[in-house]
C-alpha cells in the first residue's frame, strides 16, 4: 500500500500542502490537498488498512486521514451505544451504520466521509429496515438516497472542520459534536441542527432525540464509561433518558394554564 500511495503521488504534477495534527484525544490526523483528479485517483487505494477515518473531498481537494487514539474509540463506542438506547426509547425506532461512507450518489466511488457513527432515526430507521428485508442491492439504493437523521463526530479539528459543512450539504439533519479541549477524558458536547440549510444552527437541546440536551449526553457517557456489564450501560442511559421526559411533561404542564388562558 505504501509504495501505491508513493506512485501515483509521484505521478501526478500538482502543488499539496501537508500538515499533521494531534487531536485533543490523542488521535493523528494528516491533512493533504490536491487537485481534484488526484483526490479521485487515490480514492481507489485502500486507505482503511492504516487509517480508520477517511476523508476524502475532490471539490474541495481535500484528504483527510485520521489514526484514531485509544480515547477516541473509547468515546465512539460509547456514544453509539448512548444513542441506540435513548433513540429506541424516545423515538421507538433507530438503525446504527458503523464504517459508513457519506457521499452523493453521483460522486466517485472511495469518496466521502467516515463519520465515527451515523444513525437513521424513528420513520426513517423503519423505512431502512424494509430495505434491508428487500436485499442489499434496495438497502444499497436507500442508503444512497437518504442521508442519516443524525451523525455524530468525536474530535474534529480546525484542519478538518469542513465536514461540518459537507454533512449539511448531503442533507444530514442534525450533528453532535464532542470535544475535549483539554485531553481530559471528560467531553463536552455540541448539537448542530444542519438541515434544513442556510447554515449549521447551534441547538440547546437534540431535534432528532425529542429534547435530549449537551448536558444529557454527557452525563450519559459518563455513566456508561464507568459501567462493567451490560445492564449497567443500558441502565445509565434509560436514567437519563427518564430525567429528560419527566423535565419534558413538568415544562408542559406548567404551560397549560397559560394557553387555557388565552383561550
Amino acid at each position: 500500500m505504501v509504495n501505491d500511495v508513493a506512485d501515483t503521488r509521484a505521478s501526478v504534477e500538482t502543488e499539496r500542502q501537508a500538515t499533521m495534527h494531534t487531536g485533543p484525544l490523542g488521535s493523528t490526523i494528516h491533512v493533504l490537498r490536491a487537485d481534484p483528479q488526484t483526490v479521485v485517483e487515490l480514492a481507489s487505494i485502500d486507505w482503511n488498512r492504516s487509517f480508520r477515518r477517511v476523508y476524502l473531498d475532490p471539490v474541495r481537494g481535500l484528504i483527510t486521514l485520521m489514526a484514531p487514539s485509544r480515547l477516541h474509540e473509547e468515546f465512539s463506542a460509547i456514544l453509539g451505544h448512548v444513542v441506540d438506547i435513548a433513540a429506541s426509547a424516545l423515538t421507538g425506532a433507530v438503525k446504527g451504520l458503523r464504517n459508513a461512507r457519506l457521499r452523493e450518489p453521483d460522486s466517485p466511488p472511495g469518496t466521502g466521509m467516515e463519520p465515527d457513527c451515523a444513525f437513521y432515526v424513528g420513520e426513517k430507521a423503519r423505512a431502512y429496515r424494509a430495505a434491508l428485508a428487500d436485499g442489499k442491492e434496495a438497502a444499497d439504493a436507500f442508503f444512497d438516497e437518504n442521508a442519516p437523521d443524525l451523525v455524530v463526530e468525536v474530535e474534529i479539528t480546525n484542519a478538518d472542520e469542513s465536514k461540518i459543512e459537507r454533512y449539511a450539504d448531503l442533507g444530514v439533519r442534525e450533528l453532535w459534536l464532542l470535544r475535549d479541549p483539554e485531553g481530559s477524558g471528560t467531553p463536552l458536547a455540541e448539537f448542530l441542527a444542519l438541515h434544513p440549510r442556510p447554515a449549521p444552527r447551534r441547538l440547546t437541546s437534540s431535534n432528532v432525540l425529542r429534547d435530549l440536551t449537551p448536558d444529557d449526553v454527557c452525563q450519559a457517557v459518563a455513566d456508561v464509561r464507568l459501567s462493567v456489564n451490560r445492564d449497567e450501560r443500558t441502565e445509565a442511559v434509560a436514567r437519563i433518558v427518564r430525567r429528560r421526559q419527566r423535565a419534558s411533561v413538568r415544562v408542559r404542564e406548567g404551560d397549560t394554564p397559560y394557553a387555557a388562558r388565552a383561550g
